[in-house]
């Protein structure tokens, strides 16, 4: 790898590391950095998930008092999401690289939907948590563990935008506290993303070189996210990750 390659591929875990500490989202710009560097789908996404994983724990200790608050349910996600985990990234394992690579500009497009419709979702999610008085019904408990269970194999598998659909499924299974659905969607990418990049690190899966210089870049990157979240307004970093997605998603269609 030569100096420029090394700068470039710090600065895009540099912008991952600023997106993911201000809206979520580095994913789509860590992941396509990595694929415009050579390297082949499936060994990028590893690497990607590996790059980003440190910002994801920091946001969950940041938070461990809400997350108290939930009681045995917490151990519960954490049982699915390390099933749910393992399953997605042997999933990947398995894939073709042909089928990924055609899978490609689908997830890049959903996930970049996602990511841009956020603000409506969690709004949605804030008026049903002050308007719902009860707890969700056991069938509906059920569906919020199935939901919780198929975005935990989304999340191995891939993961961009799993914040955003985590929280939306949270809500159907009767978390009502916004901060408390909020810091289990992250402990939830915490322990997708360790199962996942354990996984991947155990079958040789991950461009390790690459995944130093960008780790380096996301670590810098989270830091000044977390200043720079009053300067930079919300909405112009979602129009921007996602016109960026939609695009590379046209990109990788059509090529």
């Amino acid at each position: 790898m030569d100096v420029l390659t090394a700068a470039l591929l710090c600065l895009a875990g540099f912008a991952g590391g600023v997106i993911n500490a201000l809206a979520g989202g580095g994913t789509l710009v860590t992941f396509p950095a990595l694929l415009a560097f050579g390297l082949p789908p499936k060994l990028a996404n590893a690497t990607s998930q590996v790059a980003l994983w440190p910002g994801r724990l920091t946001s969950v200790l940041a938070q461990i008092k809400d997350l108290r608050d939930l009681g045995p349910r917490t151990w519960i996600s954490f049982a699915i999401g390390l099933v749910g985990g393992l399953v997605g990234a042997q999933l990947l394992i398995a894939m073709s690289p042909a089928v990924f690579r055609a899978l490609i500009p689908w997830l890049l497009l959903a996930a970049s939907l996602v990511f841009g419709f956020a603000k409506p979702i969690t709004r949605w999610i804030t008026a049903r948590g002050t308007k719902t008085g009860s707890s969700a019904t056991p069938a509906m408990q059920l569906l919020g563990r199935v939901f919780e269970f198929a975005c935990s194999v989304y999340g191995g598998f891939f993961g961009a935008g799993l914040g955003v659909i985590m929280m939306a499924g949270y809500a159907i299974g009767g978390i009502q506290d916004v901060k408390q659905t909020n810091v289990l969607k992250n402990l939830m990418g915490v322990v997708i993303t360790t199962t996942s990049a354990i996984t991947f690190i155990v079958r040789g899966e991950v461009d390790w070189l690459a995944a130093a210089v960008m780790l380096v870049g996301a670590l810098i990157g989270g830091f000044a996210g977390g200043k720079l979240a009053r300067l930079i307004p919300d909405g112009a970093m979602r129009v921007l990750v996602t016109g960026s997605g939609l695009f590379l998603a046209g990109w990788y269609l059509f090529t």
